[in-house]
């Protein structure tokens, strides 16, 4: 029940009119971006795939998934590790398996790396090279690994986040 709600969350927030909000969206975004670059955080498909998930999940709506995260954790939710959390939107058992959380349960220092930015950019980076599309130039494939299939929104917001973040980089 939970997952049809924030589908059909996911496809108001993509549906009418969504490029014009995706590219200030973009915009807003840029800061977070610069700021991961100037640490050398810069694989052009990890921070492509943080925008585009920043802008399916706001901040308000990532803090409800931490509540339900706790309440899963406290009450004894055997779904616990297929929710998916933080900027990178990266399911728990994920994040376990990628070594960036040793227990999909939660504690206050899971939350800290779940919240965390470059934290979230590892844990996508990870799960990128780990099913070898860090590098992948198709939107399409990236986004059907990504997001478990094909989404066309998903996949034209990619390209124009890559297109964003292609600008921003420095020349050489």
């Amino acid at each position: 029940m939970a997952r049809v709600g924030i589908h059909f969350l996911e496809e108001t927030l993509a549906g009418i009119a969504w490029r014009p909000r995706f590219r200030l969206h973009v915009h807003r975004t840029r800061p977070l971006i610069r700021s991961l670059e100037a640490k050398g955080l810069s694989e052009p498909n990890v921070l492509a795939i943080l925008t585009v998930e920043t802008f399916y999940r706001p901040a308000a709506l990532r803090m409800l998934e931490y509540v339900v995260w706790l309440a899963l954790s406290v009450f004894g939710g055997t779904r616990v590790g297929s929710i998916s959390l933080g900027r990178a939107q990266v399911q728990l058992a994920h994040w376990r398996e990628l070594g960036l959380i040793d227990s999909v349960r939660f504690s206050f220092e899971r939350f800290a790396l779940v919240r965390d930015v470059e934290t979230n950019y590892e844990v996508c980076r990870r799960y990128l090279r780990r099913n070898q599309v860090l590098s992948e130039p198709n939107p399409d494939v990236l986004t059907s690994v990504y997001t478990g299939g094909p989404r066309p929104d998903y996949s034209s917001m990619l390209k124009t986040a890559r297109g964003a973040i292609g600008s921003s980089l420095p020349r050489c």
